[in-house]
């Protein structure tokens, strides 16, 4: 079965001759040679400044938290771009992503950044020079200490940004390469949500019902991607009667064999709960592909447990993260781990 097929059969619970793979990877040539799936960053590049010079509604240095709530104001503190010119800028970056594998029998997905993310990166401050040696994000959870000092302004924000979301949506839907879009839109910890719940109920998941009807709408797969333990006051339920697919099960640590092996539990009690309602694109812990004291026995050990447990069906087995920057799967010894689950479900070895 091809590829596109195959996930599409994962996805509408019939008939398929194995498991379809998504290693996801900045390297897009490593992702679509390696599995069934690519992905397309539909970033807002409009808004990238925010990681290196700060977000327009940051706090300023020296300024206190009330200060900072007082002085904020959505409208009149940054210069709202156009809708299109948003979605223009998505589109770029998603086209540069996928287009050299036009033809490649690939299940496609979109992704774009959720409006709980985009809060929390307009709040950003400057990048500091460590952020700038890792390529790493910072910001201080500010956007979740408005919503406590002032809702008005936080919710004010919050749909402001949805509506942009919304567009890009609307657009990506279109697309006919596009076979799913992923909404990509933390809102976890390992302990519990970062949000209070009013705002997870009457906030957050009514937009994502939003996202998730208007890609239905024309047929598409809609995908979520949220860090955390999406199992916690049971959200996992009410995200799996929301979307299609749910990435990456990141319900606690398993940066060690033994945290793993504890995880891959964790994953399995979650499918038991919400029966067969979504797929999960899980399975194979990024923490252990890139760990060089970990081998690839004690590795495809854990993956195998995931398979044996929660069984094959509603799952694409896809790795918890992108490699970290700096990281890649052209790494000997991470490629042997990629190999290693190829091989677990009958594929052939590939080299990179």
């Amino acid at each position: 079965m091809k590829s596109r097929d195959l996930v599409y059969a994962v996805y509408e619970d019939v008939f398929y001759d194995r498991l379809p793979l998504h290693f996801e990877s900045i390297e897009k040539n490593h992702e679509a040679k390696l599995g069934d799936v690519l992905l397309g960053h539909g970033w807002v590049y409009l808004w990238e400044d925010w990681f290196y010079s700060g977000g327009p509604f940051r706090r300023r240095e020296g300024e206190s938290l009330l200060e900072w709530v007082e002085r904020l104001d959505v409208e009149t503190d940054y210069s709202w771009p156009s809708e299109s010119d948003v979605v223009d800028s998505c589109v770029k970056g998603f086209k540069e992503n996928v287009e050299p594998f036009y033809g490649k029998d690939l299940f496609i997905v979109f992704e774009v950044v959720g409006p709980t993310e985009y809060s929390e990166y307009s709040m950003m401050p400057p990048r500091p020079e460590s952020g700038y040696k890792y390529d790493l994000a910072y910001h201080n959870l500010d956007f979740s200490k408005l919503l406590l000092l002032n809702r008005k302004k936080a919710i004010k924000l919050y749909d402001k940004l949805a509506k942009y979301i919304l567009e890009v949506i609307k657009y990506a839907r279109e697309l006919d390469i596009v076979d799913a879009v992923r909404i990509a839109d933390d809102a976890f910890t390992y302990s519990s949500p970062i949000y209070p719940t009013w705002f997870m109920d009457n906030c957050y998941l009514k937009w994502h019902r939003i996202f998730v009807n208007a890609v239905k709408a024309k047929g598409k797969k809609a995908i979520l991607h949220c860090d955390g333990d999406v199992t916690k006051l049971g959200y996992i339920r009410k995200l799996a009667e929301i979307y299609d697919g749910i990435h990456p099960l990141d319900l606690c640590s398993k940066s060690t064999v033994e945290a793993a092996l504890n995880w891959v539990n964790r994953v399995s009690k979650a499918r038991r709960d919400i029966g067969w309602k979504a797929v999960f694109h899980t399975g194979v812990s990024i923490d252990l592909v890139l760990n060089d004291s970990i081998d690839v026995k004690d590795f495809v050990k854990v993956v195998k447990k995931m398979l044996d447990k929660h069984g094959p069906r509603k799952i694409v087995l896809s790795v918890t993260h992108r490699p970290y920057p700096k990281r890649s799967f052209g790494e000997k010894l991470a490629l042997a781990k990629v190999n290693a689950v190829r091989k677990l479900i009958g594929l052939p070895e590939v080299s990179l």
